[in-house]
């Protein structure tokens, strides 16, 4: 790809395995609080969490309010009742700063792309975790900038979040720019809107919507190194 001056690059099931970090999270939240978890459970927390972040990209609901309502929709779910869902929430937060599992390829990635390019992450979730968790998992020092829309103001996919990026970065224009993300919605309809190039991490191999309209879908971290 030529021209290209500048990464974005997203985290959670991009370059860390949030699905893991979460699995692991619930499952030692349940211990504290002394509940019984069982495998069946998870794919309800990915349901509820994948819609109220959604919610979150389109700018209906706020990081504080999927806070209080996370955890009480999957309780109501699972048909558990008695158990504090903004504290169990709290809980669960802590620990998933905690985790830091790497996707496969990432480490090989990073370094490839800190090499060519102005290497920067582009995240939708808080600061401070993917601080902690970037630093646990060593990649860090692999990039430039670490953008995030608590502190922006705008979630991906707002083009106003990929401005605000872009301003940033000196002399580095929408079209000198690859975003590379897992998410349809946050990373690639976003990048498109922003006029960036992108790069879709197909990471669960879903079926490729008919209205597609990214440039590039990988399967797997390394078959970006011969995109980029």
């Amino acid at each position: 790809m030529e021209k290209i001056k500048a990464i974005l690059l997203d985290v959670d099931n991009t370059i860390l395995d949030f699905n893991q970090c979460a699995r692991a999270s619930i499952k030692a939240t349940f211990a504290d609080w002394e509940l019984s978890y069982t495998e069946e459970m998870f794919p309800v927390f990915l349901e509820v969490n994948g819609y109220l972040w959604e919610e979150i990209e389109k700018e209906t609901l706020t990081r504080e309010e999927l806070y209080r309502i996370r955890w009480k929709m999957i309780f109501e779910r699972l048909g558990m009742e008695g158990t504090d869902p903004v504290s169990f929430d709290t809980h669960f937060r802590k620990y998933i700063g905690t985790f830091a599992f790497p996707v496969d390829g990432a480490y090989d990635l990073l370094e490839y792309l800190a090499k060519k390019y102005t290497l920067c992450i582009a995240s939708n979730a808080s600061r401070a975790r993917q601080l902690k968790r970037l630093t646990k998992a060593n990649m860090l020092s692999y990039v430039k900038h670490v953008f995030t829309s608590e502190e922006i103001g705008h979630p991906k996919p707002e083009k106003a979040f990929f401005d605000a990026c872009l301003s940033q970065l000196d002399g580095v224009t929408a079209a000198e720019t690859v975003i590379i993300g897992d998410s349809l919605t946050a990373d690639i309809a976003g990048g498109v809107t922003a006029g960036m190039k992108t790069i879709w991490y197909n990471h669960f191999r879903v079926p490729v919507p008919p209205d597609f309209a990214g440039d590039y879908i990988v399967n797997s971290l390394r078959e970006i190194q011969d995109i980029l």
